[in-house]
């Protein structure tokens, strides 16, 4: 295994409640009641379902939706983001022998800002965001591009992830994935688990 791709957002970063007031940010200035951050995080990454509903009481996002919420999340994804216990540390020792790399289904913008900020920006080769893109997460096609970029094998290759949509990624990319557990989501199946980053780092290291 020399090439580990890193979703972001619950796996790396705890941007829970970033998101949590920027939705509820949106939801103030369109006349709707707050919504807790269990259920903005329990949401936000399952497959098949309609976030527009959910946060907005709306079939699909609205310009004014997406505008009020860019406004509101540059503040917040950087002052209230925080990186999980031990990320740093494992990230440095990897980076000695591994590719790092991040696919995320925020934009590339946000992803640097908030990477940059918290200092782990210099460990990535290749930061890949939904403008990057055609189709997000769960479609592999950030999977294909970092594997271009890197020119990296597929077995050689692994997704790391809090969700169901990066399992789902990972399955569609044909690539090897590991769950963990600290983030935001849920599994499908039953994935290599990691339940804390020193188990994680383990599990890399001894090739699962």
């Amino acid at each position: 295994m020399k090439n580990i791709i890193f979703d972001m957002d619950g796996t790396l970063i705890d941007s829970s409640k970033a998101i949590t007031n920027s939705v509820n940010f949106v939801r103030k200035n369109i006349g709707l009641p707050p919504l807790s951050i269990e259920t903005v995080t329990k949401n936000i990454n399952q497959p098949d379902i309609n976030l527009p509903k959910i946060f907005y009481e709306t079939d699909e996002y609205k310009q004014s939706h997406r505008e009020l919420f860019i406004t509101c999340y540059h503040k917040e994804c950087i002052k209230n983001i925080k990186l999980y216990d031990g990320i740093y540390e494992i990230l440095k020792e990897l980076s000695k022998n591994f590719t790092l790399n991040i696919a995320t289904n925020a934009s590339d913008f946000f992803a640097r800002k908030m990477l940059n900020h918290l200092k782990i920006e210099k460990f990535f080769s290749v930061i890949i965001g939904r403008n990057n893109v055609k189709e997000v997460k769960p479609n592999p096609e950030m999977i294909e591009a970092i594997l271009k970029t890197t020119k990296s094998d597929k077995k050689d290759t692994i997704l790391i992830g809090d969700s169901q949509k990066d399992e789902l990624t990972a399955k569609n990319a044909k690539i090897d994935f590991i769950f963990v557990s600290w983030g935001f989501g849920e599994k499908i199946e039953n994935p290599p688990t990691a339940n804390n980053p020193k188990e994680l780092l383990n599990m890399i290291l001894n090739d699962i």
